[in-house]
Formats: structure tokens, C-alpha cells, sequence
């Protein structure tokens, strides 16, 4: 790993602990990645039952960025390189998808057909929490050299990314905790005030909306 790279690493290990929003989380987590594994488009899946959904995708090249609203889930079946990562809890990485009888790549080819792009590296990484659940996937496209040209991701940088996926799964699971903690007191002090309202009829609904004011 260069010395430039492993700043980088750094970087974003600071960058992402200090983010507690989980939508801004999301797109500092890609926005990093893409820019350390120097390619031109990426999106990041999170786990939703038993399909991945779209949270985030970008296209430098096309000029493309998408929150997922509106695009189809893609299901856990071995058939999606995606959910195959996540599954095997193993890293994918393609020289080019359209010489790779190993996958199913025709939902790739129908998006460089629509838009005019050309899909050739990939890399797919999953993500998993401290303790082991499955969490989403990080999918990056074409790899870039310093002259702008695609080649397949580096072994090196492939360990890189590997571990700054790690680390983003945990800070995501961390911001969900802390999102469900606050959640957890928000219904515990509604419940409270109602409580204590009932007791005290007289105070009419003043617990229950300095409850608010203070939430």
C-alpha cells in the first residue's frame, strides 16, 4: 500500500466516526471509497430482509447520482454478483464483465446500453458488523490509472478497500444503534408524559408537549 493511500485510510476513518447521520453516512462511505479506489462509479447496497436495495450510486463519467429511490431491489440469489459477495462473505473482483462467464452480468450490459457507458472492472466487497451480520455490499466500476485509463482493480488496493468496508459496516451499525437508542427514550418519555397526565388531570396535556419541546 503506498504512503498516500494509507493516508487516505486515516482520512476516512476520522471522517466517517464523526458522521451520525445515517443518509449522509451513506454517502461519505461511497464518496471515500470511490475516490481511494480511484473509479468512476459505485453503489452501495444495504441489506433489507432478503433483498439488497439500492442507497446510494454515482457515475462520474455520466454525471449520474441516485439516493435508490424508485430502482428494484435485487434479490439474494447466487445468480447477482452482489448478493453472491454478500452470501459467500467473499470479495469479487472482475477484469472485465463482459469476458466473465462466472456471473450473470446482464443487468450491467443493459445499463451501458441505455446510457452509452462501458462496464469493464468491477470489484464487489461485502459488509458485515463486528459481530457478523450481514449489513449491504459496496459494488465499484472501472478502476482508473493516473491517466484516466480503466484497468482491473489492484491486489493491494482489493486489501484496502476490504478493510475500509470493515470499518464502514461497523460505523453504519453504530449509527443505527444510536438511532434506535433515541428512538427507544423518544417512546419512553411519551409514555411517561401520558402517565403522568392521567395522573394529574389538572396539568392537561403540559407534560406531554414540554415532552415534544424537548425532543
Amino acid at each position: 500500500m503506498r504512503l498516500e493511500d494509507m493516508k487516505k485510510v486515516l482520512e476516512i476513518g476520522v471522517k466517517l466516526s464523526s458522521e451520525r447521520d445515517l443518509e449522509r453516512l451513506l454517502e461519505e462511505i461511497l464518496s471515500c471509497v470511490m475516490e481511494l479506489a480511484r473509479c468512476d462509479a459505485g453503489t452501495l447496497y444495504l441489506l433489507d430482509g432478503d433483498v439488497l436495495r439500492f442507497r446510494i450510486s454515482r457515475n462520474n463519467t455520466l454525471k449520474n447520482y441516485s439516493n435508490g429511490e424508485g430502482m428494484p431491489p435485487v434479490p439474494l440469489e447466487r445468480a447477482n454478483v452482489c448478493a453472491l459477495a454478500l452470501l459467500e462473505d467473499r470479495t469479487i473482483c472482475v477484469e472485465d464483465v463482459y469476458h466473465s462467464p462466472d456471473y450473470d452480468f446482464s443487468g450491467p450490459r443493459r445499463y451501458d446500453a441505455r446510457n452509452g457507458d462501458r462496464t469493464r472492472s468491477m470489484l464487489v466487497v461485502p459488509m458485515r458488523s463486528r459481530g457478523g451480520e450481514k449489513l449491504g455490499v459496496l459494488q465499484l466500476i472501472n478502476a482508473m490509472d493516473e491517466a484516466g485509463n480503466v484497468q482491473e482493480f489492484s491486489d493491494d488496493m482489493v486489501l484496502v478497500l476490504e478493510s475500509v468496508a470493515s470499518q464502514a459496516a461497523i460505523t453504519i451499525q453504530n449509527v443505527r444503534y444510536i438511532r434506535e437508542i433515541k428512538e427507544l427514550f423518544r417512546s419512553f418519555v411519551r409514555v411517561m408524559s401520558s402517565a403522568v397526565d392521567e395522573r394529574t388531570p389538572y396539568n392537561g396535556s403540559h407534560t406531554r408537549h414540554m415532552a415534544q419541546y424537548g425532543d
